[in-house]
């Protein structure tokens, strides 16, 4: 019975977590901590936990800088202030700061710290029609968009991550002009992870694309 009771408290206790700054308190009644079932990429460039947090704490061992990426408006308390962003938008935390574990419907992108060097595709044409809304010295954050019917012409990529916002189809007109059943689907509120390529892009939908693309920088 001894044993049972300390169990419960535990469940039912706060969960403080330390960092380099403060202590966070966080209750596990909010079901805000991720698990295990929540990590949807993890390789050796990037870790992505879907509506949870596993690196809101700062200085964490082998994890560089951290991306929030809004599937619905939140906000949340950081070590720079009150946050507040709506879907589709970012928030952008270095190493050094720390942040409250958000409500709401997001993902978390971890960039690791050790991985293996970054691969390139056969050539680099710079993407056209995107927005860089973030970069640094290792990535860039852009919202890829393409309205309905339209042409990405040739373009590059480096290895990345793509939170995907509207359900469209995409092809490589290259290959197929009208696109082929069931490939090149877009599903929104999901996330992915892509190697390195050169294509072209149209959109087949009758809506625009819109993913929030977080992309290495590569040197050539």
């Amino acid at each position: 019975m001894k044993l049972y009771s300390i169990f419960l408290f535990a469940l039912t206790a706060n969960l403080a977590i330390a960092n380099s700054n403060s202590i966070t308190t966080i209750n596990i009644d909010n079901f805000a901590i991720a698990n295990k079932d929540s990590i949807v990429i993890d390789n050796p460039y990037f870790k992505v936990v879907r509506n949870g947090a596993l690196f809101s704490s700062a200085n964490t061992p082998n994890i560089g800088t951290r991306i929030i990426a809004a599937l619905e408006d939140i906000k949340f308390k950081s070590s720079r202030g009150k946050i507040q962003i709506k879907r589709g938008e970012i928030a952008v935390f270095t190493e050094k700061e720390f942040y409250e574990i958000p409500k709401g419907s997001y993902f978390e992108i971890a960039l690791k710290k050790d991985h293996p060097e970054l691969a390139k595709p056969s050539e680099w044409v710079e993407p056209t029609k995107n927005k860089i809304v973030y970069e640094d010295t290792e990535f860039r954050v852009f919202e890829e968009r393409l309205n309905p019917g339209d042409t990405r012409e040739l373009h590059s990529h480096a290895q990345r991550v793509v939170v995907r916002l509207n359900d469209v189809q995409l092809t490589d007109p290259r290959v197929h002009p009208n696109g082929k059943p069931g490939t090149g689907m877009q599903v929104a509120n999901t996330v992915k992870y892509a190697e390195p390529m050169v294509h072209v892009t149209k959109n087949l939908s009758k809506i625009p694309l819109f993913n929030i693309v977080i992309e290495y920088k590569i040197k050539w």
